[in-house]
């Protein structure tokens, strides 16, 4: 029985220390300064109600499909005549093309 009542306090002490570990932690890495600049410096990046123009270089008659976001990427589809289509992976953060997939033929 003394062996139960000792596990039982030995337990109780390690949770309490557990919780006061994530408290400290917690109230760490929301007063860190650096990583408040950090994030205030990534929507500063990015004002509110801008748009920025991204260039995709098609040719004439293309036509762009429905954009489906993906995660945190947005893919749309562009049909261009007498050519294969093309899928365009963007991230919408930077307005960059991730990567192009054409449709078509594989290679031998």
């Amino acid at each position: 029985m003394q062996f139960l009542k000792a596990l039982i306090v030995i337990m109780g002490v390690m949770i309490i220390a557990g919780f006061a570990f994530l408290g400290v932690e917690l109230y760490k890495r929301i007063s860190d300064p650096e990583r408040r600049a950090a994030v205030d410096t990534e929507r500063a990046a990015a004002p509110a109600g801008r748009t920025e123009e991204v260039t995709l270089g098609l040719p004439a008659g293309a036509r762009l499909g429905d954009p489906v976001a993906v995660g945190n990427r947005v893919v749309f589809r562009v049909t261009i005549p007498d050519a294969a289509d093309r899928l365009y992976v963007m991230d919408p953060r930077t307005g960059a093309i991730v990567v192009t997939v054409a449709a078509g033929a594989a290679a031998p």
